[in-house]
């Protein structure tokens, strides 16, 4: 097992990945199955694959990957030239979603201008893939400068949740039944 930058052949299989990992209620139609996609997935494997990492298995096949976008700002005016135009045309409640969801995230953007995403297989979850793809992911935003790291896991997840704060991740703001997550990274600016 290893750890990579995303490639170009590895789109497919976070795309696996991010359906096989999602909750149940997410996925239980092709539209919820687009939405997910298009919300947690195609943005970050399209736009910002120098962010993004992998863990990849003995034959280099992806089993996990952690994906971010660096900036928010970027991100937002990106993401509503091209997903949530694909969003829209899933229906209004999807769009609505959508749009309730970026703004949630635009709460935090100062401090955290980055977002992430991670997901692992369950059959290589409890290896420490996970911590790698993080460290590998702080290491990148490191070195870019960039003083913080935003994400939002169901409160009810204690596993994740205890995941993230084993991490470094502080609880922001509960919204929902989701907390919101903040990591700072000592940057030289």
């Amino acid at each position: 097992m290893h750890i990579r930058t995303l490639q170009e052949k590895d789109i497919a299989a976070t795309e696996e990945i991010c359906l096989k990992t999602a909750p149940a209620s997410a996925v239980k139609s092709e539209k919820d199955k687009l939405y997910t996609l298009y919300m947690y997935n195609r943005y970050y494997t399209r736009a910002q694959k120098d962010a993004c990492f992998v863990a990849a298995d003995d034959k280099d096949r992806a089993v996990g990957y952690i994906l971010c976008a660096p900036d928010y700002q970027n991100y937002l005016a990106d993401f509503k030239a091209h997903e949530l135009l694909d969003i829209r045309k899933l229906g209004f409640w999807y769009f609505l979603r959508a749009s309730a969801e970026m703004r949630v995230q635009s709460r935090f953007q100062k401090d955290y201008p980055a977002h992430l995403h991670i997901d692992l297989l369950p059959e290589y979850q409890r290896r420490h893939l996970g911590s790698q793809l993080m460290d590998a992911l702080k290491a990148h935003l490191k070195s870019e400068q960039i003083p913080g790291v935003y994400l939002c896991v169901g409160a009810k997840n204690i596993g994740a949740v205890a995941f993230y704060k084993a991490q470094g991740f502080k609880i922001l703001a509960n919204i929902g039944g989701s907390f919101a997550m903040g990591f700072r990274i000592e940057t030289d600016k």
